[in-house]
């Protein structure tokens, strides 16, 4: 096993990626919004030309990328929100060919509950239903605030930005 505190550069990054080639298990950090930009963000650091060739060598190698992000709750406090991509045929061909109108990492994701896949906004979702955070809150913290109001649809909040009862 190999950690690595962050891949901020082209050469960790290439490290990493080898070290995962050759069976050695990588735990490492970057700074990214969310796990599609996590792909991103990696094959943006090489050339255009050697992009193809790391969108391969990635979408063969990793096994889930896991992004968090802090959330204030209701009455002080904050809790982690989890965006989890799996390492499926799906998830693979999408890294590997890159994403493309109604073929997104995301929407891999969005489908991808039952394989243990998870996305930002779906448990942001959640936490707004059950009464854990605000709706503001909820909307503040989302990746896409507008498709997140469309999902709640139908609910009314309290003064508080508590789902009202009825």
């Amino acid at each position: 096993m190999i950690l690595v505190g962050e891949m901020r550069d082209r050469e960790t990054i290439e490290i990493a990626l080898t070290a995962a080639e050759t069976g050695h298990l990588v735990f490492s950090t970057l700074h990214t919004i969310d796990a599609s930009k996590t792909v991103d963000r990696i094959v943006g650091t090489f050339e255009a030309g050697d992009q193809q060739t790391i969108r391969t060598r990635l979408a063969a190698s990793f096994r889930y990328f896991i992004s968090q992000r802090l959330v204030p709750v209701k009455g002080g406090g904050r809790i982690a929100v989890i965006e989890m991509l799996k390492s499926t045929m799906r998830t693979r061909e999408y890294i590997e060919r890159g994403e493309n109108e109604g073929k997104t990492l995301l929407d891999a994701m969005r489908d991808g509950e039952m394989e243990g896949m998870q996305y930002f906004d779906g448990e942001i979702e959640k936490l707004i239903r059950d009464g854990t955070i605000t709706y503001s809150t909820g909307l503040l913290y989302a990746t896409n605030p507008g498709n997140l109001q469309v999902q709640l649809v139908g609910y009314t909040f309290d003064d508080e930005g508590t789902p009202a009862a009825g």
